[in-house]
């Protein structure tokens, strides 16, 4: 059997370079792309949305990305410049989330998406709480202070 080893030679897991603002039923954020593939600037969505749903809660439970509904994408294969990043919270239940978010570039390219997001409980399938909530919070607070290097 082969196995298939994907690395993306990241740095960190956090996309984000910044969160600009947060209100109970937006976020804001930003990331600079340098000849990035388009799952880059995807993943940098999925973690605002994410990050979004923990501060909602307060960080008492772990969010994750649930899955896509909808997304477009631009003609490029790489995306490069600041891309301001858009989350509206368009409808929650007690455990699942659902969110129109948007990517746009200084050049006009832009993603916008359906992205669905659900809640667990801390200790759920080793979501461990004593790790993952103080995590969180800090890269949260970090990334509102555009100090994610710093942290």
């Amino acid at each position: 059997m082969d196995i298939i080893a994907i690395r993306s030679d990241l740095s960190g897991f956090v996309m984000l370079d910044g969160i600009l603002d947060a209100g109970p039923d937006f976020i804001e954020g930003f990331k600079r792309l340098d000849r990035a593939p388009l799952y880059l600037a995807i993943e940098a969505l999925a973690q605002l949305g994410a990050f979004h749903v923990r501060y909602l809660v307060d960080f008492q439970k772990h969010a994750f990305l649930l899955g896509i509904k909808s997304c477009s994408l631009p003609p490029q294969v790489e995306l490069s410049g600041n891309c301001k990043l858009f989350g509206k919270l368009e409808s929650r239940g007690s455990s699942a989330f659902s969110y129109r978010l948007t990517a746009n570039l200084e050049d006009g390219a832009a993603i916008n998406g359906e992205f669905m997001f659900a809640l667990a409980e801390y200790g759920e399938s080793g979501f461990n709480r004593d790790i993952l909530q103080s995590h969180y919070r800090k890269v949260f607070s970090c990334l509102k202070r555009d100090s994610k290097t710093s942290c």
